[in-house]
C-alpha cells in the first residue's frame, strides 16, 4: 500500500504522538478515554518508522526532538507516499512569528500552543480529522462523474 485511500473517520483513531516529554505521557493517558488510540514517539526516526508501519490517522509533534526537529519530521513524512496525506498537528511553547506562521505552510492541519490541555487537543484533532475526511469525500468522484464504459 503506497497510498492513503480516503476512508471514514473511525470512532476511535489512531493518534501518533511525538514528544520527548511529560506532555506525550499526558496526552497518552488523557486522550484514550476521550476516545482516541494512542500511541507515541519520543524522537524523529522512531516517529517515522512509527509512522511508516502503523499509518495513524492523525499525527501531533512538537517542535523540539532528539534526533532533529518537529520541521524535519513534517518534511520526511510530506515526502513519503504513505504518510504525505496524514494530517499534522504542530504543538510548539513558542509562538514567534516563524513558528506561528510556517505551520500551515509546511502544510500542518492545525498549530497548538503549549500548554494545551488535553481535553483541547482532542476538540482539535477531532475537528482536522472530521475537515479532513470531508475533503477526501469532495474530492472524490461519485458514481453520477464517473465516465461511461466505451
Amino acid at each position: 500500500m503506497n497510498r492513503r485511500h480516503p476512508r471514514k473517520v473511525p470512532s476511535r483513531p489512531l493518534v501518533l504522538i511525538v514528544d520527548d516529554n511529560d506532555t506525550r505521557e499526558l496526552y497518552i493517558h488523557s486522550l484514550s478515554p476521550l476516545g482516541f488510540d494512542v500511541i507515541a514517539a519520543g524522537d524523529c526516526t522512531e516517529a517515522g518508522r512509527v509512522a511508516w508501519v502503523t499509518h495513524p490517522d492523525i499525527v501531533v509533534t512538537e517542535l523540539s526532538l532528539p534526533g532533529g526537529d518537529g520541521w524535519q519530521l513534517i518534511q520526511d513524512l510530506r515526502r513519503e507516499a504513505r504518510t504525505r496525506d496524514i494530517p499534522i498537528v504542530l504543538l510548539s511553547g513558542q509562538a514567534t512569528p516563524a513558528v506561528t506562521e510556517r505551520p500551515e505552510h509546511e502544510g500542518c492541519a492545525a498549530s497548538l500552543l503549549k500548554p494545551c490541555l488535553p481535553e483541547a487537543l482532542a476538540t482539535e484533532l477531532r475537528r482536522v480529522l472530521d475537515s479532513t475526511h470531508d475533503d477526501e469525500a469532495l474530492q472524490r468522484p461519485s458514481d453520477g462523474d464517473a465516465l461511461p464504459s466505451p
